[in-house]
């Protein structure tokens, strides 16, 4: 399980907190909006169920069952825009709805793919931390039978009113800086094709079973 958990680094990828996107927690309340902790909760959730019927549903079932909680949990057009860096501004309407698209799949696909079983995991919400800078951090721990835990610092900011993921930290990592750094390199040297053509490559492995 171990192997599974660590995995999530590849899903997701320092943010900068935007300050347009600073609103106050009760704003959340009052607009019948979730709580940050709430959007993680359930995110949690919908993973758990993938897990516990990971065989009975397939890669497709599992899919299907996390891309709507997916697209409802994190800022998809925010982080894809941030892992291309300053190559982001360079590039037409078309390529960056694109580059959206691709994303979005793979993070779907990478969840789908890697939260394949279940040996009795839990999630538990270890804190809920902010608003700080238009921003807040919840701590979400992946417990195992074994007592063994791995946590995620998620933090979400304000998009459209909604509270949403836009960095993951593990071990004091940014998961959305190394994703910018890998993809970054592959845009320098292959170009906006090259860097589809290989999250696309990324999913199609999620399909056939592959589990790097």
């Amino acid at each position: 399980m171990i192997s599974k958990k660590q995995s999530v680094i590849h899903a997701v990828s320092a943010v900068v907190p935007l300050l347009a996107l600073l609103l106050l927690p009760c704003r959340s309340v009052a607009l019948g909006q979730p709580s940050p902790g709430e959007v993680i909760r359930t995110f949690n959730d919908a993973l758990l169920e993938a897990m516990k019927k990971a065989d009975e549903l397939g890669y497709s079932g599992r899919y299907r069952l996390l891309e709507p909680v997916v697209k409802k949990t994190y800022a998809l057009s925010f982080m894809a825009a941030q892992a291309t860096g300053r190559y982001w501004k360079t590039l037409t309407k078309e390529e960056q709805a694109k580059i959206i698209t691709a994303y979005a799949d793979w993070t779907t696909s990478t969840y789908a793919g890697r939260f394949d079983g279940y040996a009795g995991e839990k999630f538990e919400i270890a804190s809920e931390n902010g608003p700080r800078q238009g921003t807040v951090t919840v701590v979400s721990r992946l417990v195992t039978s074994h007592g063994e835990e791995v946590s995620f610092h998620y933090l979400l900011g304000k998009v459209d009113g909604s509270w949403r993921v836009m960095d993951i930290r593990i071990s004091g990592v940014s998961q959305l800086a190394l994703t910018r750094a890998q993809f970054t390199a592959v845009i320098r040297t292959k170009g906006v094709q090259g860097l589809i053509g290989m999250l696309d490559k990324k999913i199609q492995g999620f399909e056939k079973g592959a589990k790097e």
